[in-house]
């Protein structure tokens, strides 16, 4: 009988053993009545977790009745659960102002922020889910301190923005930009659908970026993609729709009124006026019922006729046990304000990760996207302001007006041909991690990468007409033009990591070891034909082969890379680490093909000192943050210490010509890394259990080696060789201030960011100035200062003109501007040229407001810079501009009865003493915008079926809604510097729904 009892009571454990194996565990994770989206639930002592939905719910296999559950979000305080025979689990997590387990993306690895000792600036994808943005670039801005992106045009595909991380450290363009890496291999960040990220990291400071080396000279932005949620699979829909219109545009006067003061700018240089009274007379009379001969055209109206249509869905299906992954499917569409402009991109995602056992997982992550952009086969904008309202966009009878010489941009958009871009890309990553002991991990990472881009570019022949004229007056272009072109790139990295990390005692140390290798190939062929008889057929093999033109090229680099970094802490109270990265790059030739890049950094978390301890009331933290390091920049171009012979010189033997080839450009074999080494000084605080908290950072960098070409004696006949030589030194600081309310039904937070740099040339080797139209670099400036004249004013009668020294330009009288004789010779020439303003962004913040009442949701975000200048030139700002139109403002001109004008006296010609670079022409570039607003409200899970859909939200935003600038007037503070070839900059308003099945 106790036999059989035995028995029977085994079986019972056996079977009970049996059922916990393939039992799971459920529940529902809320704050404050809410449900918690995003809470880690991992079963202590393994590598076994899963993650909340946005409901809150969650599902987990457990092994065990003692499986304890850890559950942990940022934000709130963590809380371990012992199972026992529970199968439903619903715990409720206290909000925890400290934060202390908050884990910040860094270098190949995590860290909780408490520990960093580098200056790193987080966003939370749940922040950049606020701003519905069509390049994720954008919603950077305003975000973080010491990152500024400006946007400088509206165009679809083309208004992303251009992203600079505590200043510009070298003098191209190409090396300036930070380092971006999706998932940890390097792309564009607007590749990705802002849907997909999860978080986003900014690696300012040498101490946190020296790990990636040669490439993060300029700072390193990592952004991490979703992964699956909870075991239980769910769906999720994000889409909008809206209209996108122009922030600001030029208003420019009647043609009546263009008349009368073209005349007058013409008597102001003694040239005969063109209109007579009679014809003036005429043209209000007759201006609208023969608007051939007497036309007043508004060409932006006639231009700007485009929808602005904007739309964008995205579709996410997460969970699953075996294997948890995250999928996601999105098509973007972008029309235009102008005709002819477009972009759409179709995209997916797949994120998976299977625990294949306890110790061993693997990871397979794989995305392609598809973008084709259009655009007109020309760039219309300067035309657009630049015609004057007397030329006729389009005759009575149908046919073009001339426009401007022929170009009538009109025309060009109805029936000018097309620019075509289809940029498509595939990538994979395959990755494995395996953890042979106990705080090892060791890592197997390959990401093979395809891109391709493909253009075809048809610019028609148009022709315009004269009105009562048969033939055309001209036709632009003169031949048609047809060029198709095809380049492709493949990418492959491939790293080894290892990872260890050991508590003994009040000791903390970890580390890694890591090996990669990046190989990078790129192709490209176009051909172009020119002259074709049936434009509709729009092939290379339909055009002509006379003056046929084809051409191809190949480059390829790599990269071999080794790096480590450790971390020590005692007591969670002092902190070390060091990072090092040694990077061969076949760019440089043998002697100078490896740099070596350290980093060391301390952090003392004062707070936690037991002299500290009367202030634990109030104080929740204050550390103070030390690092160095230094930094390379490989961003140089291929190969610049081979000497490169060029094919396609003619010679001539034996009477007959012989193609050949020649050396044009020196080589230099001495070429190495552009060299960054920053300093940096950190204190973070926070009070009243960190509801309010601040973050301060200064550092200075300096940057050597940068690429110059220094003079060689003329009789060498080559091109002179880059060299490394110049110096560049960037200080400035950032500071982060934020607010967080009690977790109450009204709930709201503030965040304020502020940061400045100031720029200077330190070193050029005697080289400069180095002027480039109405820039310059020089030592003790910026880089790419604004360069020009000082103007004085305005000459207010001929005998301020003849008192005043001689300034060397056209035909000058009363009206025009003076010009400052700086260095006292009594002449104004080129000599006398100054800095006349700063382009680089100063002061740059950001204050984000956000609130939630029950239901309703409200965010806002006012972005904008302290100083910075611009400058206009052209059709941009000067009136009648080589007969161009004439802006409103501008009818604030001198006369001799209007001495304190906002603008010099009218003048008609494409040289002047007026059209000089100057500061006159140097505007404030400073400005406040409300950058974002949007409003929400999440119905109740109640009200929205039968529990097919477990939310549903709706929102309304806007983007770049106001804005307080002194700019002039029509001119976006964003606006690059020079003409007015630009395409505007535009607001976006949208109304949104967001849904979860």
């Amino acid at each position: 009988m106790l036999k059989h009892r035995f028995f029977l009571s085994l079986l019972a454990i056996m079977c009970s053993i049996a059922a916990w194996a393939q039992q799971e565990v459920r529940g529902v994770v809320s704050s404050n009545q809410d449900p918690l989206p995003g809470v880690n639930i991992k079963i202590e002592g393994s590598n076994v977790s899963t993650v909340t939905d946005e409901n809150g719910r969650y599902g987990i296999s457990v092994p065990s009745s003692q499986a304890v559950l850890v559950f942990s979000s940022v934000g709130y305080v963590s809380q371990q659960i012992v199972v026992g025979q529970r199968r439903n689990i619903d715990i409720t997590l206290e909000e925890d102002m400290s934060a202390i387990d908050e884990v910040v993306v860094v270098g190949y690895g995590t860290q909780k922020r408490i520990n960093l000792t580098g200056a790193v600036s987080s966003i939370d994808g749940e922040e950049l889910a606020k701003r519905p943005v069509h390049r994720a670039s954008m919603a950077l801005q305003g975000m973080a301190p010491g990152v500024a992106v400006t946007q400088s045009s509206g165009r679809p595909g083309g208004d992303g923005g251009t992203i600079r991380v505590r200043g510009i450290g070298t003098f191209s363009d190409a090396g300036a930009s930070p380092l971006v890496l999706i998932d940890g291999v390097e792309s564009s960040i607007d590749g990705v659908d802002p849907n997909d990220i999860q978080n986003i990291s900014v690696l300012k400071d040498a101490a946190s970026a020296a790990i990636y080396g040669s490439r993060a000279a300029n700072g390193v932005i990592l952004v991490t993609t979703k992964t699956g949620g909870g075991e239980q699979l769910q769906m999720n829909y994000n889409g909008y729709v809206g209209r996108q219109v122009f922030t600001e545009l030029p208003e420019f006067v009647d043609g009546y009124t263009y008349m009368t003061k073209l005349n007058e700018a013409f008597a102001n240089v003694n040239r005969t006026p063109i209109y007579s009274d009679e014809f003036l007379e005429d043209y209000l009379r007759y201006k609208d019922i023969d608007p051939d001969w007497y036309p007043d055209t508004d060409w932006q109206k006639e231009a700007y006729t485009g929808s602005g249509m904007t739309q964008h869905h995205h579709v996410g299906v997460s969970g699953g046990k075996l294997v948890n992954f995250m999928g996601s499917i999105a098509y973007q569409d972008q029309q235009g304000v102008i005709p002819n402009h477009r972009q759409q991109r179709y995209s997916f995602r797949l994120n998976a990760k299977a625990n294949v056992k306890d110790n061993l997982q693997t990871t397979f992550l794989v995305s392609g996207r598809l973008s084709p952009t259009e655009r007109s086969a020309r760039d219309i904008y300067t035309e657009v302001n630049r015609i004057s309202p007397v030329q006729p966009a389009r005759l009575t009878d149908g046919r073009w007006g001339v426009g401007s010489n022929g170009n009538n941009p009109i025309a060009h958009l109805a029936e000018g041909g097309i620019n075509q871009y289809d940029y498509d890309q595939l990538r994979a990553t395959f990755q494995i991690n395996y953890q042979p002991f106990k705080g090892a991990d060791l890592e197997a990472f390959f990401t093979p990468e395809y891109s391709g881009n493909h253009r075809r570019h048809f610019n028609k022949a148009i022709e315009t007409f004269v009105p009562g004229m048969e033939t055309p007056a001209y036709t632009v272009p003169v031949k048609s033009l047809f060029i198709r072109s095809n380049a492709r790139t493949w990418e492959n990295t491939a790293r080894l990591i290892g990872r260890y990390n050991k508590q003994l005692n009040d000791h903390s140390f970890s580390g890694l070891v890591g090996y990669e290798q990046i190989g990078y190939r790129t192709e490209d062929f176009s051909a172009r034909r020119e002259g074709y008889q049936l434009p509709d057929y729009q092939e290379l093999d339909a055009g002509p082969i006379e003056n046929w033109q084809n051409s191809g090229t190949r480059s390829e680099w790599s990269l071999r890379s080794w790096f480590g970094r450790i971390n020590y802490d005692y007591k969670g109270r002092y902190l070390l680490e060091a990072n090092i990265r040694v990077d061969g790059s076949s760019r440089f030739p043998d002697r100078n093909k490896y740099g070596t890049f350290p980093s060391f950094s301390a952090g003392w978390r004062i707070a936690d000192e037991d002299f500290m301890a009367p202030t634990s009331s109030w104080l929740s933290d204050l550390k103070l943050r030390a690092s160095w390091g230094r930094l390379g920049n490989q961003q140089i171009g291929n190969y610049p210490f081979s000497a490169v012979m060029a094919l396609g010189s003619s010679y001539i033997f034996g009477n007959s010509p012989v193609q050949g080839a020649n050396q044009q450009e020196m080589a230099n074999l001495g070429i190495s890394w552009e060299t960054t080494e920053t300093t940096n000084l950190g204190l973070d605080m926070a009070v009243f259990n960190n509801r309010l908290s601040a973050s301060f950072d200064y550092y200075v960098k300096n940057t050597t080696g940068i690429l110059m070409r220094l003079p060689v004696p003329a009789i060498i006949g080559l091109t002179e060789p880059y060299q490394n030589a110049g110096v560049v030194r960037n200080k400035g600081w950032d500071l982060t201030l934020r607010y967080r309310s009690a977790p109450k039904d009204f709930r709201y937070d503030i965040g304020l960011n502020v940061s400045d740099v100031q720029n200077e040339v330190v070193d050029l080797r005697g080289t400069g100035p180095i002027i480039s139209g109405f820039r310059v670099i020089e030592e003790g400036m910026p880089i790419n200062t604004l360069f020009g004249y000082n103007a004085l004013g305005l000459f207010r009668d001929q005998q301020q003109v003849d008192e005043y020294p001689r300034q060397s330009f056209t035909n000058y009288g009363p009206g025009d501007i003076i010009y400052e004789d700086v260095n006292g010779d009594g002449v104004v020439n080129t000599e006398d040229r100054v800095a006349i303003g700063n382009e680089i962004p100063r002061y740059i913040f950001g204050l984000n407001l956000n609130a939630q009442y029950k239901g309703f949701d409200f965010s806002a975000l006012i972005q904008g810079v302290g100083e910075r200048n611009s400058i206009f030139t052209g059709d941009a700002i000067w009136a009648m501009y080589n007969n161009g139109k004439m802006q409103k403002w501008h009818l604030d001109h001198w006369t001799p009865e209007n001495l304190d004008a906002a603008y010099p006296r009218l003048i008609s010609e494409s040289t002047h003493n007026n059209f000089m670079n100057s500061s006159w022409w140097v505007y404030s570039g400073a400005y406040a915008r409300l950058k974002n607003v949007q409003i929400g409200y999440t119905f109740p899970e109640r009200w929205v079926g039968n529990g097919t859909i477990k939310k549903l939200r709706v929102y309304t935003t806007g983007d770049n809604i106001f804005t307080l600038h002194k700019m002039p007037k029509g001119w976006d503070p964003e606006t690059r510097s020079g003409d007015a070839n630009i395409y505007p900059i535009s607001s976006t308003f949208l109304f949104g729904v967001n849904l979860t099945f």
